[in-house]
């Protein structure tokens, strides 16, 4: 694998022989998995917004936003969510509207 400097940054090179197979994430801008993890990963990206900013997935309809998270926790090692426990005994994840709503 061949590495080349581009602005300051180290990009690896890869032969179609080693290309992962590459799915678009952000249908509104075609924009894959590889590339989007590439440029968390190369510049310490921690936000949606700023990885909008740079290849621009996540800035048409915002529906692949939870993937970004999801690629972004993945880079920085986050842990997952605990797992609450209801009032029935039973676990459960508390979902998007359990967060937004969590505090009524």
């Amino acid at each position: 694998m061949r590495i080349i400097l581009i602005n300051s940054l180290l990009y690896p090179i890869v032969s179609m022989s080693e290309a992962p197979e590459e799915e678009i994430i952000c249908q509104c801008f075609q924009v894959s998995d590889v590339t989007i993890k590439g440029y968390i990963k190369s510049r310490n990206l921690v936000e949606i917004e700023q990885v909008t900013n740079v290849c621009g997935a996540g800035g048409g309809c915002q529906s692949c936003h939870m993937l970004l998270q999801l690629f972004i926790d993945q880079q920085h090692k986050k842990p997952p969510e605990k797992i609450a426990e209801s009032s029935n005994g039973h676990s459960q994840k508390r979902g998007i509207f359990g967060k937004l709503f969590a505090r009524f």
